[in-house]
């Protein structure tokens, strides 16, 4: 098998990118976002997408010109210095809590199933046994997990159109858009709503961290992107109306899909294969991806010293295995600990998004660090200097605005552990700069090299001493 047969095809790399989109977000948030806004939860998942789409171009443009495999790090840390490269390799190991979110939720949709599971151990072990399940199934490799994922999407999508197909007939259109169900939480609520979905329909962008492992990247990869955000974006919408359309925005706000499901679909099969398809099968799809995500995005960290180098270790299918170990621990100690979901997600997604915050400046740097590679590039005649620090500037404030909005409704406690978490890891880097300057100015201070005293070289007397 060649090196291009062992990569992933434009197929593999679609499911993949659709597994990362369509997951925990619909599942998770799409009540809570009903609670901040009501029914306008349709207009903020199209606002989210835009949003996303615009935000995220420069991360898009380095992808398809500097592929590598822990790409936020390396755009970070190649781009614009080694220490802002270390910066966000801590926020975002600090983010990948999310994990935890995945198993929780779907204890909780198979606990609808099976009432039994209903109580906290019940619920604990099922999300324990889902994250092992998924632990294992991605020490098998990449491929393993692409060809896993292909399957489980299409059990997703027809699960998610058997909800949206049965539930638009039920929906009062001429109510659902009446003053009184939108906006519910005003204009903050509204932009609270669309911070909380934008990776529940951004997920895509994550495919960029394995363009070296997908078959001609440079020419598939943005359009992948583009094309499965706006697709999943309008069935995501479909969706909101139905959630939100079928019973009174009071009874579904905050609430689990489930609550408006049994309105669709009643009680037989089509409940159940709606909550195995779609509620369970959005889950782990996104469980599934996040375990080889999550490691391949900080193998390069760990290579550059950030963390123990050990940690990039991978077994005989290329699968960092002990970087997927210490994440299936991020999952299951919040479950053991159960921790709240709601803040638990907010967390994880404000600091998700500060941490995408910080490649995206890299683009300034490429077309002076890379010149030849981007003069021959299609983006050089496009993008002169002015619109690539405008397309930044809009960048920085759309995800600036985002974390604010995020974190502003979140208990202060939770943000204090963010706040202190990130000045420990400014402090820690700081300091770790200073000790590295001391260092180099001690050991060239020492009198170990040949000195000049009136035309004459002479060795210092020390010399002979002292070993460095």
């Amino acid at each position: 098998m060649n090196s291009q047969e062992k990569k992933l095809s434009c197929l593999e790399t679609t499911g993949l990118a659709v597994g990362f989109t369509i997951g925990s977000g619909i599942i998770t948030q799409t009540g809570i976002g009903i609670a901040m806004t009501g029914r306008s939860i349709v207009l903020a998942f199209l606002v989210s997408a835009l949003l996303f789409l615009i935000s995220f171009r420069p991360v898009f443009i380095m992808s398809t010109l500097l592929p590598r495999t822990s790409a936020a790090f390396s755009y970070s840390s190649e781009l614009i210095h080694e220490d802002v490269g270390k910066f966000y390799a801590y926020i975002y190991f600090l983010g990948r809590m999310t994990i935890a979110i995945f198993g929780i939720s779907f204890a909780q949709y198979l606990a609808s199933l099976v009432p039994d599971l209903n109580h906290p151990t019940g619920l604990k072990l099922t999300a324990l046994s889902v994250l092992t399940l998924f632990y294992i199934i991605n020490l098998f490799g990449v491929k393993a997990a692409a060809r896993f994922q292909n399957v489980l999407c299409v059990i997703l999508i027809a699960g998610i159109l058997c909800f949206v197909l049965c539930g638009l007939g039920k929906v009062n259109f001429r109510e659902f858009f009446s003053g009184e169900s939108l906006f519910t939480g005003g204009p903050g609520g509204f932009y609270s709503a669309v911070s909380l979905l934008y990776f529940a329909v951004g997920g895509s962008y994550i495919i960029t961290d394995f363009a070296p492992k997908i078959r001609n990247a440079s020419k598939i990869m943005v359009k992948v992107i583009t094309g499965v955000t706006l697709c999943v974006c309008l069935l995501y919408m479909l969706m909101g109306i139905v959630a939100s359309g079928v019973m009174p925005v009071s009874e579904v706000a905050g609430k689990p899909l489930t609550a408006a499901a049994s309105v669709v679909l009643g009680s037989g099969g089509l409940y159940a294969f709606f909550i195995i398809g779609a509620c369970l099968g959005a889950l782990i799809t996104t469980l599934n991806s996040s375990f080889i995500w999550y490691s391949n995005s900080l193998i390069e960290a760990c290579e550059k010293g950030c963390f123990p180098r050990s940690w990039a270790k991978t077994n005989r299918f290329g699968a960092p295995y002990i970087l997927m170990t210490i994440f299936y621990c991020f999952g299951a100690v919040p479950t053991v600990a159960g921790i709240d979901l709601t803040i638990l997600s907010k967390m994880a997604v404000g600091l998700t998004i500060l941490g995408t915050c910080i490649p995206m400046a890299g683009i300034l740097r490429l077309p002076k660090k890379y010149p030849e590679l981007w003069r021959t590039s299609r983006y050089a005649g496009k993008y002169p200097e002015w619109r690539l620090k405008l397309m930044v500037i809009i960048t920085y404030l759309v995800l600036s605005t985002q974390v604010i909005s995020l974190f502003a409704s979140n208990p202060a406690w939770s943000n204090i552990i963010i706040i202190v978490y990130t000045a420990i890891v400014i402090a820690g880097i700081a300091a770790g700069r200073l000790y590295q300057r001391k260092s180099a100015d001690y050991k060239s201070g020492f009198p170990n090299h040949k000195s000049t005293k009136e035309g004459n070289h002479y060795e210092s007397k020390n010399t002979s001493k002292t070993s460095w």
